[in-house]
């Protein structure tokens, strides 16, 4: 059967018309769906769709980091050469780096330019701007080496304060408002003996609510570009131990002395905290011991840690049983008459461990010395560790400065010193002495 050139024509003619009928049927129903969605969801535009569902704060940052732990590094001393070269040496970015702002958004990581570096302008930038908390984000895995260096000088992570991870910039958490035991525990339950068939009396603690917000805590150091490029691995070593030890110190401090504005809230200026009148005015004497021992929860003497200015260690060597001086007759407190001083002093006051550090006040000043349950103290932990490098004032020197940024908070559980049921001294997890006897 041969196919003339008008039925040719007839079967493109037909399955044009076909196509064409069903191309305006999808158009017609594209446009049916658009105008429902527009009249029933008139906000909701598909460029919009994106924008609309957004991933909670704690589930994008989690994501964020797992992205940032993928990827493979050999060391850190690698992680800090590709930020080297990317913010100093203007070279491509690698891209394993993962750079975030001050909110913590992935975004593009900032370059400086020559004269940036040559002036103030980029130091500014590193410690002043909006870019001051952003950075490269560390994977995880450096992050517990940085931390493990701190946790070697750090006190009140590693003698047993309570850590809280925190999900969002943001957690709240339970407190009981329990001042008093005269009449009631725990803000205000009240148990009675009741007879059988008797009426029991209903009473309600008093719960309070406390709230954790990230604080900020960055540091810079300034570090010679020819350690970089002769040994990353030397760099690498030397900025873990750094930054480790700048994070516990300036983490400590706050967690002993913060005023609570931009900073943790610290043990001494809280208001949970006891001050012991001392017996004699300037020193620490072997009565202010037990007077200090007296005011610590009696649930907290298994748990409690020692801290003392190191004045005032010495001070204690000093001590004999009847004064802040040896007396005729005595012999120092802390040690015996045939240790001498051949032998280590012991490092233990009434059992419970003591460490001299330059965070507690001067000898004579009120809190140069402190007794401490610090399971009662909470640390919000973010965890997340940003670092950053810009040449700025150094650039003639050949030196780069880096910054450390991570976000932390903390303060004590509870808020005052509580009244025993019986006695007169109040009593608390949190005691020093104070600044006259």
């Amino acid at each position: 059967m041969s196919i003339t050139t008008d039925d040719l024509t007839k079967i493109i003619n037909d399955a044009v018309a076909k196509n064409v009928k069903e191309a305006v049927s999808a158009l017609e129903l594209k446009k049916t769906v658009e105008e429902v969605v527009e009249k029933e969801v008139p906000e909701v535009k598909t460029a919009d769709i994106t924008t609309v569902i957004k991933e909670p704060e704690d589930i994008q940052e989690d994501r964020i980091q797992k992205e940032v732990d993928r990827h493979k590094w050999d060391s850190f001393g690698e992680f800090a050469k590709s930020v080297h070269n990317y913010k100093i040496l203007q070279r491509p970015l690698d891209n394993r780096l993962i750079y975030v702002d001050q909110h913590g958004n992935p975004t593009t990581p900032p370059r400086q330019t020559d004269e940036d570096q040559r002036s103030e302008k980029a130091l500014k930038t590193l410690t002043e701007g909006v870019d001051s908390a952003g950075g490269f984000l560390v994977p995880e895995i450096f992050i517990k080496e940085v931390r493990q260096i701190g946790l070697e000088t750090a006190l009140v992570r590693k003698n047993g304060a309570t850590v809280i991870p925190m999900t969002t910039d943001t957690t709240l958490f339970p407190r009981v408002d329990d001042t008093s035991h005269t009449a009631s525990v725990f803000g205000g339950v009240i148990a009675y003996w009741t007879e059988e068939a008797g009426t029991k009396q209903a009473t309600d603690p008093k719960f309070g609510q406390g709230r954790l917000v990230a604080k900020e805590l960055s540091g810079i150091s300034v570090i010679s570009d020819n350690l970089l490029a002769d040994n990353a691995v030397g760099l690498a070593t030397l900025m873990k131990k750094m930054f480790g030890e700048a994070w516990a110190y300036f983490e400590d401090d706050a967690f002993i002395n913060g005023n609570g504005v931009g900073q943790p809230l610290g043990i001494l200026p809280s208001g949970a905290l006891i001050q012991v009148t001392r017996t004699d005015t300037n020193n620490v004497t072997f009565a202010d011991i037990p007077n200090m021992w007296a005011r610590l929860f009696i649930e907290s003497r298994d748990r409690a840690v020692w801290f003392l200015n190191q004045e005032a260690e010495k001070d204690l060597f000093k001590s004999g049983f009847s004064g802040a001086t040896i007396a005729a007759g005595d012999h120092p407190a802390m040690v015996s008459q045939e240790m001498g001083m051949a032998v280590r002093p012991p490092k233990t006051l009434f059992g419970r461990p003591y460490f001299v550090t330059e965070k507690m006040a001067a000898l004579g000043s009120a809190n140069d010395i402190g007794l401490f349950d610090l399971s009662y103290y909470l640390i919000g932990e973010r965890s997340r560790l940003a670092i950053d490098a810009s040449k700025h004032v150094y650039f003639t020197t050949n030196k780069t400065c880096w910054r450390f940024v991570t976000r932390v908070d903390g303060q004590p559980w509870i808020q005052a010193p509580l009244a025993p049921k019986n006695g007169t001294d109040t009593i608390s997890a949190f005691v020093t002495l104070s600044s006259t006897s």
